[in-house]
């Protein structure tokens, strides 16, 4: 029997950009991050035809680089943003229904001190508001905590002026696994989204309007044409330059500001749970516990340098350190403590006077004369409102001007489960989670790595076990201890549309973020079966 290449495989995506040239797109859109995915799969959910180009892999730049949180913002109600954190903060429900496997609830603590920025007075009442606007269920409300209840969550606020907290619930996620299982749904309702095809330049009809978009595979360096009715710029940070190619950039303009993560291991700093926190000039600073490790951040400062490389400054470091230190007079953390680290850039929109951490998260629309749709700012929260909103405008357009052939249709999206998330509670979650754990004790004892797996790929395990069970007894010795691994990235190329192996190790599973001991350590034996799958 033939084997047929799955429609998300680097199989197909050779196949589509062969056949870009005998069709014609409802919606082309630019950018592979959570914005890119979110519209490509809200335009098929409305039965559109459409594709995504992204210049790299997917989720490579801002939407893998984030704080990792699903939350409504509770720091933007300083600058009263209040239908921002109404509007985020509603949609954490909706994100973690729809993704289980990915969004957890997490408890976070907000220490208080007595010179902080907040008492228990105004921690108390902006808590209740953001909880109010975001609609936060009973059970994961706000308790105010008074000093002693707060050391015995967090002995190491022992020796410090700590007069109490407030524990409130976020939601944490996997940033890049959250883009992924949204472009896979998207590509099962019929969409296509190819990575690591540039868009150099656009073609115009007579009336100086897009018709089509001038293609690059930086994998083969081919050129190819793709001609779509509307296009979608939803590139982040990128987005700014496409309007150049498109002679489109108009006075309002992106703002780039960098924000920065580093990563230590518990051992180092050894918190009990995540933790919020006040640092000079009116910033937050969040600790974030996962698997073994603690990370930090972020920092917002301005970025004018290379977009494609966002680097981490011994600046940027030494600033966390110091938040964390200070916060923590028993702990010490020195550069050589750091594991790894990113960098991520903000698209946000300029506003003329105000400093970083002062601009807007607001999403904005960018209509050109030429008919190129451009959107930017928001947050990862919202990615199903923004890509809403860019759809309304193109399926607007092409209501209008394609009436026989496109009806209006709403967004549908709210209730569609990603892929990976068929689960309808997190008991749910957890009881599948204990049984794929049983189902491998045959090739696999480590139970931490399978939990893992369950929470990268949800109920696409399955896939990944009939892999490992199918492969195993042809393994070598030195690879059985690793079926797991294996088969992983095995549904990694034929399911996630992996190129290169550092997609892999990158945004489909943050080793190189999260898991940089594991890797060191199997090093040799997991760059051989990489190797051997990807290459």
């Amino acid at each position: 029997m033939i084997k047929l290449p799955t429609p998300f495989s680097v199989t197909t995506r050779k196949v589509t950009l062969n056949n870009l040239q005998k069709q014609e797109y409802d919606i082309a859109i630019i950018g592979g991050g959570i914005t890119g995915a979110g519209i490509l799969l809200d335009a098929v959910a409305r039965g559109l035809k459409v594709i995504l180009f992204e210049k790299q892999d997917f989720a490579i730049g801002t939407s893998s680089r984030s704080t990792k949180l699903i939350h409504g913002g509770l720091r933007y109600l300083k600058n009263l943003e209040l239908g921002l954190v109404r509007e985020v903060g509603q949609e954490r429900a909706i994100v973690f229904s729809n993704a289980i496997h990915l969004v957890r609830p997490e408890k976070m603590l907000l220490p208080l001190f007595p010179d902080g920025s907040l008492n228990k007075f105004t921690a108390n009442i902006g808590i209740g508001v953001y909880e109010w606007l975001a609609n936060v269920q009973a059970k994961e409300r706000k308790s105010m905590l008074d000093k002693e209840n707060t050391i015995t969550l967090e002995p190491l606020l022992k020796d410090t002026k700590v007069t109490g907290s407030a524990l409130y619930t976020e939601y944490r996620c996997d940033d890049a696994r959250l883009v992924i299982e949204v472009l896979k749904k998207a590509v099962e309702k019929g969409a296509e989204a190819v990575n690591y095809c540039e868009v150099t330049d656009f073609d115009y009809d007579d009336k100086n309007t897009i018709k089509a978009i001038r293609l690059k595979d930086a994998t083969t360096n081919e050129t190819y044409t793709c001609t779509a009715k509307k296009i979608i710029n939803a590139a982040g940070p990128w987005v700014d330059e496409l309007r150049k190619i498109n002679k489109s950039l108009e006075k309002k303009q992106l703002h780039l500001t960098k924000g920065v993560h580093i990563v230590v291991d518990k051992k180092k700093l050894p918190i009990q749970q995540s933790i919020y926190f006040d640092v000079p000039g009116n910033r937050m600073i969040f600790a974030i516990p996962r698997d073994g490790i603690i990370y930090l951040g972020t920092t917002d400062t301005d970025y004018k340098q290379n977009i494609d490389t966002p680097n981490v400054s011994a600046e940027d470091t030494n600033y966390l350190l110091n938040c964390i230190n200070n916060l923590f007079p028993s702990i010490h953390l020195t550069p050589s403590d750091v594991l790894s680290s990113w960098a991520g850039l903000r698209p946000l929109i300029h506003e003329e006077g105000k400093a970083p951490s002062e601009l807007s998260r607001k999403d904005e629309l960018f209509l050109s004369d030429t008919g190129l749709i451009s959107i930017a700012g928001g947050k990862l929260t919202g990615y199903r409102k923004m890509a809403a909103k860019a759809v309304d405008i193109a399926l607007q357009y092409l209501v209008k001007e394609f009436p026989t052939t496109h009806t209006w249709k709403k967004s549908n999206t709210i209730s569609i489960h990603l892929s990976g998330g068929d689960f309808d509670s997190l008991a749910h979650f957890y009881s599948y989670k204990e049984t794929k754990i049983g189902e491998t004790k045959e090739i696999s004892t480590n139970i931490s790595f399978v939990s893992l797996l369950v929470d990268r790929y949800g109920t696409n395990v399955d896939t990944i076990l009939d892999i490992a069970f199918d492969n195993y007894r042809n393994l070598s010795p030195s690879q059985q201890p690793f079926a797991l691994e294996k088969a992983a990235m095995t549904y990694s190329k034929e399911h996630e549309c992996v190129v290169y192996p550092q997609d892999y190790w990158h945004q489909r599973t943050a080793t190189n973020y999260f898991y940089t001991q594991y890797y060191s350590t199997n090093q040799a034996i997991l760059d051989e079966i990489a190797s051997e799958v990807f290459n």
